[in-house]
């Protein structure tokens, strides 16, 4: 059973890469002594190199971490509070103590949302009933301010008591914040902070957990571990007990429908390991579709294994070395989810509601070479974007008809966008 914290598109994708590059970052950390360094990472070789050349704290928590690839900042927990680390030099920027102005707590599973700039989180704190002095754990989607720690709770009441380390994700189209509580997936509408989905985790191929998930903007899906564990029969002639004892799991890379909390089984056969390193231990590469994890090697070391987003075999295992800093935790990719742009308007936002709006048709729908776009009163402009969020053509709008040549467009999902002088309403649309 899984342990709970209980409160105690490709083309779009390579320009992305020409402009940004596609490296991984993550902490490089080593026990003895206890030292933790930014680091970069090559996923083929599993050769990390450190960016900090002096420790930039000696300690991690593993809830979170966050890059920024508008600012080139890295952002996690340590010693003594949320540091942020530029990635060009490794020295720290800023170390900022937690303030929540609700009450003293923690920060969780906290990732950077790429359409906004804001780093999301759950919010953990204790409340005690003035009456009956029982002690309730509450929980709720927040952000936290990387220069003050100041943390700002979103949704209105809890919205849960703990999660498992199965990881945490952000889909910054739909603007969703996941995560699991051990048996469902739980889906927090970060305009609203409220339950946007929470289905049961079902797995109809196989399956008994799903780990490490993190959400891939090349594709918009979860990806994550699918796990089953084996157990022995051991007896104890002394009490005379029969227990069940870990013996050994299968893993498979997998993905999730968010609505339906459906597991699928990306591989067809198990990717060859048996443990990995949890929560923030996974990232994606979305110029080349693969998914990484950190998992233990047949040598005995630490490895990084890079597993095909499109077939679910293993493409890259790398032994992960480090002049002696054995451990690669908190991966990010800093082309993963760039520039990418909410398509799920917020449903609080008198201007952005579809009530709003002049009727607004679009045809044919899916579409070919040719999309028209009318309304009962004059447009303004138009947006088109790709499914991962990449505005790919604008256009002005005079009239109450416009046609958009679509003939180069790639078959796919799209969103279109069209403003008015009532506001803004979008669409999605298929080729």
């Amino acid at each position: 059973m899984k342990t709970l914290i209980t409160i105690c598109l490709m083309i779009t994708a390579l320009s992305v890469q020409s402009q940004l590059g596609n490296t991984m970052y993550g902490l490089a950390r080593s026990s003895n002594p206890a030292a933790v360094y930014v680091a970069t990472m090559d996923p083929v070789t599993g050769i990390a190199t450190n960016i900090s050349q002096t420790p930039v704290s000696s300690s991690i928590n593993l809830t979170g971490a966050a890059l920024n690839p508008y600012t080139n900042q890295f952002c996690f927990f340590g010693d003594n509070g949320l540091k942020s680390i530029d990635l060009t030099t490794g020295q720290i920027t800023n170390t900022a103590t937690i303030n929540n102005p609700n009450g003293a707590g923690y920060f969780d599973l906290f990732r950077l949302n790429t359409s906004d700039s804001l780093m999301y989180g759950l919010s953990r704190r204790n409340v005690t009933n003035p009456q009956t002095g029982v002690v309730t754990g509450t929980m709720y989607l927040a952000t936290i301010d990387a220069n003050t720690g100041t943390i700002s709770e979103i949704s209105p009441t809890s919205i849960g008591q703990g999660f498992a380390y199965s990881g945490s994700a952000i889909d910054p189209h739909q603007m969703v914040f996941y995560y699991s509580n051990g048996s469902q997936l739980v889906g927090l509408d970060m305009y609203t902070g409220g339950i946007f989905s929470n289905p049961t985790l079902t797995f109809p191929n196989g399956g008994e957990h799903f780990d490490n998930f993190t959400y891939s903007c090349a594709d918009t899906t979860l990806y994550g571990l699918v796990r089953t564990n084996y157990y022995s029969q051991f007896y104890d002639p002394q009490t005379m007990i029969t227990t069940e004892v870990f013996d050994s799991a299968t893993v498979h890379l997998g993905k999730v429908d968010a609505m339906t909390g459906e597991v699928t089984k990306v591989s067809t056969q198990s990717i060859g390991v048996n443990s990995f390193s949890v929560n923030g231990s996974s990232t994606i590469d979305p110029v080349n579709l693969i998914y990484y994890f950190i998992s233990g090697s047949s040598s005995g070391g630490l490895a990084i294994y890079g597993v095909s987003l499109q077939t679910g075999l293993v493409v890259s295992q790398g032994t992960i070395s480090n002049a002696g800093v054995p451990y690669f935790d908190m991966m990010r990719i800093q082309t993963d989810c760039y520039e990418s742009y909410p398509t799920r308007l917020n449903p609080g936002s008198a201007n952005l509601t579809e009530s709003n709006m002049d009727a607004i048709r679009t045809f044919p729908n899916p579409f070919n070479t040719e999309l028209t776009i009318e309304s009962d009163g004059n447009m303004q402009s138009y947006e088109l974007f790709s499914a991962n969020g990449m505005k790919l053509r604008s256009g002005i709008i005079s009239s109450t008809t416009a046609k958009i040549n679509t003939e180069a467009l790639t078959e796919g999902m799209y969103y279109l966008s069209i403003y008015s002088k009532n506001g803004k309403t979008t669409r999605k649309l298929i080729k």
